[in-house]
């Protein structure tokens, strides 16, 4: 919506357009389809995509639609069957609208609406590059090295949970590489008020980073951290950080919500953002490096990852991905990993063949499938093992997609 309020902003498109975006054809009722390979509701979007006038100056960009569809049907059925129909050649308008600077790609944008309602987010994505800048469609991740860059001793860190997420390996990791040492990390929940409290005063001495965990179970205790975090009297170390992890409470202290960086984890939305959010938080270059030979480790890293995000983008789908919702996080990709590494080290020192069925039975059954209780998740997710985790990954013309 930014993108298009800029453009109205700029009379470059007007709130009709906008709404001819959201409602294509449901206002249309015609019973005159003339091709059989659409059905009527992409029919409809198409008969209100020809009666629109574009623009500030009205443009009826697509009146001959029709026409050119009855000249090209082969084409324009093509585009309709494709994966991709927002990054096809558009028949017989794609010169017209890559020649309109100002309103092309929003063209593209709804013609893609029109005829392929289930493709508008990726539109939408191409659409919000090219208007404003690729950087504001490209996948968000927030770097805890970022973060840490914005808080202060007396300013912390506040993540608020959703379902199967936790930052608290991220934020260990991170600190193992700027300060050389772990976290010290409290659970709350009844009388852990007191050991939460020491760790933090032994922080302001020695500059330690403290996480304090599920902290919606001390709402009473995270009242008095405005006046804990700023003590008089007391001189804090500036290396001290403290990072509070949280499931949203509507009686959470609202001072300490406003003295605090606010973050949240959610479930990266698609494959691509899943993979970009794993190879740019746990994958690093010392992790890619850590197991020998590295043409072999790194492929099954990628696999694994691979298999992480398509069972965590599966989830999204409800009944039709998974029997029921499962709670698969950032750990279990870590155990599996962690299982991984040591097996192949193994076999390195021992100069024996790899396991895939030890390796498949490790990720499927134990790290992932100790939280599957239906039949048939398991055996979906077995097959994404025995599809994902094999030798075939090391040969040069392996495909995800079979």
């Amino acid at each position: 919506m930014m993108a298009m309020r800029i453009m109205i902003q700029e009379n470059v498109l007007n709130s009709g357009d906008v709404g001819m975006l959201l409602k294509a054809g449901a206002a249309v009722d015609d019973r005159n389809k003339k091709f059989n390979w659409l059905d009527a509701k992409t029919w409809n979007n198409i008969i209100a995509l020809t009666k629109h006038k574009f623009g500030i100056d009205g443009n009826m960009f697509y009146k001959g639609l029709v026409d050119s569809m009855t000249r090209s049907s082969p084409e324009w059925r093509a585009y309709f069957d494709s994966d991709i129909p927002e990054s096809e050649i558009v028949p017989d308008y794609e010169d017209k609208i890559n020649a309109d600077v100002t309103l092309g790609a929003f063209l593209n944008f709804v013609l893609c609406r029109c005829f392929r309602e289930d493709r508008s987010q990726v539109a939408a994505n191409r659409f919000i590059s090219k208007v404003l800048d690729p950087m504001y469609g490209a996948p968000v991740n927030d770097q805890i090295a970022d973060i840490h860059a914005e808080s202060l001793p007396n300013r912390p860190v506040l993540y608020l949970l959703s379902t199967g997420a936790d930052p608290t390996g991220a934020i260990d990791d991170y600190a193992r590489k700027y300060k050389k040492y772990p976290t010290k990390k409290t659970s709350m929940g009844e009388e852990m008020e007191g050991p939460a409290l020491g760790q933090i005063k032994d922080g302001f001495k020695t500059g330690d980073w403290v996480i304090l965990n599920n902290c919606h179970l001390s709402l009473e205790f995270m009242a008095e951290m405005e006046v804990i975090l700023n003590p008089k009297d007391v001189e804090v170390n500036p290396e001290f950080r403290l990072w509070i992890t949280c499931a949203p409470d509507p009686n959470f202290p609202l001072g300490l919500l406003q003295m605090a960086i606010k973050c949240t984890l959610e479930p990266p939305k698609g494959m691509k953002a899943g993979m970009n959010r794993t190879y740019n938080t746990m994958v690093s270059q010392d992790f890619i490096e850590k197991v020998e030979p590295y043409e072999k480790w790194r492929p099954l890293t990628f696999a694994v990852c691979f298999l992480h995000s398509v069972v965590q983008e599966r989830r999204k789908f409800g009944p039709i991905g998974f029997s029921m919702p499962y709670e698969f996080n950032g750990s279990d990709l870590d155990a599996s990993m962690l299982y991984m590494e040591k097996h192949m080290s193994a076999c390195l020192l021992q100069n024996r063949k790899y396991e895939w069925e030890a390796m498949q039975q490790m990720c499927c059954a134990i790290q992932y499938g100790g939280k599957i209780t239906q039949e048939e998740d398991r055996a979906l997710f077995f097959t994404y093992g025995w599809m994902f985790i094999r030798e075939d990954i090391f040969g040069p013309n392996f495909m995800f997609n079979q």
